[in-house]
């Protein structure tokens, strides 16, 4: 049963290109009419989605719903990770309204915000994987972060420093699609070595590396469509480089999620993804639920069932569930 007494939305008013902000008070109006006297947390900076999760985990809530894009459900997911919560004890929902929108296509009934809104109260509610991504960060340091969706290497996270740093009023697929061709101008194929649970995969010069909770990343490109949220597995998809032309071409089917027939992907499925960079001088640039903190070497590693999430379409579970 949805408890608006322990549950806290957290908004992030830079989401949508600011639309969150300047539309701020008839949002807030739209939420209180359908969801009741929730408590509301507006964030004032990047990472501080994460720190107010943190804090109302800390304080009582069992609940917590994302208002905002991809980058803000996950600093959500790491500050509720941060708690060290029992598997299963914390729950999330997405209200949809930032670009690119990825995470909300394994939604039911999240086109729009009005919608998420109408079922969220209502909605079922399913214990989810999440990963876990140990990279090198642009210090030089280790870094770690949990992901809800999608975390790759390779040309991917080019392509999110270009989206994230443009002004993203285009719309989620137009912004990403902009983005990845300004990356794939200046992206040079990165050698690497990679083992999936301790088997090699092989050694292959990339054109991007996904390591898949769910389907979609990019705007809506369907990576790995047979990728369940809650099977205990990550769904490996290598972009092994074909060229520039090539790669240009294998763009529909990246977004109809038909490009496994091509002879340049390569997919595997399993629960530790080692990805080992081979020339420093061709990074393999990280990517993590849309945000991109670093570069290959990077492990992915599954954590079955970690959290709950309000709303999941039922196709991307397990059919047993």
């Amino acid at each position: 049963m949805f408890d608006p007494s322990h549950t806290v939305i957290i908004a992030n008013p830079a989401a949508a290109g600011g639309g969150v902000g300047r539309d701020w008070e008839a949002l807030l109006s739209r939420i209180r009419a359908r969801l009741g006297a929730v408590e509301v947390l507006r964030t004032a900076r990047p990472g501080h989605a994460a720190e107010l999760a943190t804090q109302a985990i800390r304080q009582g809530a069992r609940e917590l719903l994302s208002l905002g894009g991809d980058g803000t459900h996950n600093e959500i997911v790491n500050g509720m990770m941060a708690t060290s919560p029992e598997p299963g004890s914390l729950t999330l929902g997405v209200l949809p309204a930032g670009t690119g929108g990825d995470f909300r296509r394994v939604l039911a009934r999240s086109e729009t915000l009005d919608q998420a809104l109408a079922a969220l109260p209502t909605a079922r509610v399913d214990e989810i994987d999440l990963g876990r991504c140990t990279y090198q960060a642009d210090d030089g340091t280790t870094g770690q972060r949990w992901f809800l969706n999608i975390a790759s290497c390779g040309i991917s996270g080019l392509v999110c420093r270009h989206a994230n740093a443009s002004s993203k009023r285009l719309g989620g697929t137009l912004t990403f699609y902009l983005a990845t061709l300004r990356a794939m101008a200046a992206y040079s194929a990165a050698p690497v070595r990679v083992r999936i649970d301790g088997e090699l995969v092989g050694e292959h010069r990339i054109t991007s590396l996904q390591a898949c909770n769910a389907r979609y990343a990019g705007g809506g490109m369907m990576f790995a469509p047979n990728a369940l949220l809650d099977d205990g597995q990550l769904d490996l998809v290598i972009l092994v480089d074909p060229g520039i032309l090539k790669t240009l071409a294998m763009t529909g089917d990246i977004y109809k999620g038909t490009h496994g027939r091509h002879p340049h992907v390569i997919s595997r499925r399993g629960a530790r993804i080692e990805v080992e960079a081979l020339d420093p001088a061709l990074p393999a640039w990280v990517d993590i639920d849309g945000e991109a903190p670093g570069r290959a070497p990077v492990v992915y590693e599954v954590a079955p069932r970690s959290i709950r999430l309000r709303g999941a379409r039922p196709e991307l579970l397990t059919p047993t569930r």
